[in-house]
């Protein structure tokens, strides 16, 4: 049976530091995490996504907090300003405004952008260092799109489907980012 591979902008839960070597995790909420983590839980796979913290992950907190999921969780470390310009910045900043077609919303600070390619290609890293030509890869969410194109460009052979949870609009509205066409002209599944 082929392995499911979830990727995600945040892991099923989320450290925090409370002090020096105190942290807490704390368990996610959403319709993601309800609906795809028991099916990690009964039949394997590996979790991919940011587990809330910039900088570095603490191994102990995060074995702590994986130790019994029945899954593999692999978290993608992000520095504090990539996790906020990708965040804030590129999805939120331009991608959610273009997407509910509220383009005088969109910010599209060169940045932002650069930040949105860095991280994915982050998050491609992962992908290619955990997974195998067999497995399916579910990427969710429009802050991971771009994860697509890297793994095409990469060559790497894997099935993988991005799920965008939204609705695209009218391609006319997607094209007036000029940074967004390297997205679009990712085709998936690949």
């Amino acid at each position: 049976m082929n392995r499911l591979i979830v990727v995600s902008n945040r892991l099923p839960f989320a450290l925090d530091s409370t002090g020096e070597d105190l942290w807490t995790v704390t368990p996610a909420a959403g319709g993601l995490v309800s609906a795809v983590e028991p099916v990690l839980r009964e039949r394997g796979g590996i979790w991919i996504g940011w587990p809330g913290i910039a900088g570095e992950i603490p191994k102990g907190p995060l074995a702590e907090a994986t130790r019994d999921a029945g899954y593999k969780v692999v978290p993608v470390a992000l520095s504090e300003t990539g996790a906020r310009r990708i965040y804030y910045g590129y999805s939120n900043g331009v991608i959610w405004p273009l997407f509910t077609i509220c383009k005088n919303f969109c910010n599209f600070e060169p940045a932002y952008w650069q930040a949105y390619k860095e991280v994915n290609e982050h998050y491609a890293d992962a992908i290619a260092h955990c997974s195998q030509p067999d497995d399916f890869i579910w990427v969710h969410d429009y802050h991971l799109m771009y994860v697509a194109q890297v793994l095409r460009e990469r060559g790497l052979p894997r099935s993988l489907d991005v799920f965008p949870a939204h609705s695209l609009p009218a391609v006319r509205h997607f094209f007036e980012a000029s940074a967004t066409a390297a997205i679009t002209a990712c085709p998936a599944p690949i």
